[in-house]
């Protein structure tokens, strides 16, 4: 089970996890903003409200390819979307590349699933064969 946070001011600074959110052209990583319950007609509905960090990296580096790094790029604060909790596929670790800012790395060791979710997306994205060494 995945204990996710997000708080505009967790012991003085804030703290927003990482969450994989599967949409209707596939999954995207991103920064759980905000979640909230809502009455609906249909009865209560539990949201989340995301910064989606899917836009386009480019070309991946020697160093991205080498280590089977999968990199990420956040959007606009203002391109954040409202999606149903029940979208949130897991929790994400992503660690900004200091090399480049606004561009962050997908940490895919934290377990088995994690490692095979990305090996599958790095499939899915066309990063070719990966191999294990």
């Amino acid at each position: 089970m995945d204990y996710l946070w997000c708080s505009p001011m967790f012991h003085g600074v804030p703290q927003y996890d990482g969450v994989i959110i599967k949409t209707q052209n596939g999954h995207i990583f991103g920064w759980l903003i905000l979640i909230f319950g809502c009455q609906i007609a249909m009865g209560n509905a539990t949201l989340v409200l995301v910064q989606p960090y899917d836009a386009l990296v480019g070309a991946r580096t020697r160093k991205d390819k080498h280590l089977n790094l999968f990199p990420v790029r956040t959007r606009p604060h203002l391109s954040s979307k409202f999606f149903s909790v029940e979208f949130i596929v897991c929790g994400a670790v992503l660690v900004e590349d200091c090399t480049q800012p606004g561009d962050y790395l997908v940490i895919d060791t934290i377990d088995t699933d994690m490692f095979l979710c990305i090996q599958k997306m790095h499939r899915d994205a066309g990063h070719g064969a990966l191999t294990m060494q």
